[in-house]
């Protein structure tokens, strides 16, 4: 072997022993940083942290923010509102309706103790009651559901009971025959239209003048309008 071969091997295995020796010592310097932790992605955050202090020394303290408070919200008690009142809204009040009627009056000439005393006996025959609560008197006819009424013919309308009938302070000076008009002029309607206007002559004939709703004399064809024949 000559000089240069010589050289050129000691170079390639000086070369070599030095390739082995920087793979030993690579080997041996990463197996140490992975023994303390200090591995490639451990470092970055290493250093991460590091520049967060250095720039926290740097800023002034800033104050953490206060934490909300973990104790219970205490719940709201409804308060208890008075309750509104309705406006109390009255129903208008109409005049009753006025059922038709027919009317006669017997005006007395000269009123006394002996007419109120004949006027008390025809009511007698004729089944009169006293309605106490109207002041009037009532007979029923044939027609009970639709009786008449006798009351007095100057207001208020009131006639006197039968304990002061013949009393001098409630003489009468007329009455008036009352009849609703009934929806038909037939059967026993048509009798007590009939009876209306015999009780009303049969009181005229005690010294009185018949006068119709209008006040006017009463004839034979009032009469007859008014029974319908």
């Amino acid at each position: 072997m000559n000089a240069h071969t010589l050289a050129l091997t000691c170079a390639i295995g000086a070369g070599w022993l030095s390739f082995n020796t920087l793979v030993i010592v690579g080997y041996f310097f990463v197996c140490k940083r992975e023994a303390l932790g200090l591995g490639e992605r451990n470092s970055f955050w290493l250093t991460v942290a590091g520049k967060r202090d250095e720039k926290s020394a740097a800023s002034p303290a800033v104050p953490p923010r206060s934490q909300p408070s973990q104790k219970p919200i205490e719940e709201r008690v409804p308060m208890d509102l008075p309750e509104q009142e309705e406006p109390f809204l009255e129903e208008p009040i109409g005049k009753p309706e006025e059922v038709p009627t027919h009317v006669f009056y017997v005006m007395f000439q000269q009123p006394s103790i002996e007419l109120n005393q004949k006027v008390q006996l025809v009511l007698n025959k004729w089944g009169a009651y006293f309605d106490a609560e109207l002041k009037i008197y009532v007979a029923l006819g044939v027609t009970p559901q639709n009786p008449l009424r006798i009351a007095n013919a100057y207001p208020p309308g009131l006639m006197p009971t039968e304990e002061v009938f013949q009393q001098e302070d409630h003489l009468l000076g007329g009455v008036s025959i009352i009849l609703n008009k009934p929806k038909r002029k037939r059967g026993f309607d048509k009798v007590q239209l009939g009876k209306m206007v015999e009780l009303s002559e049969e009181l005229a004939a005690l010294g009185g003048a018949l006068l119709d709703e209008e006040r006017q004399p009463a004839s034979r064809k009032t009469f007859r309008d008014i029974t319908g024949g």
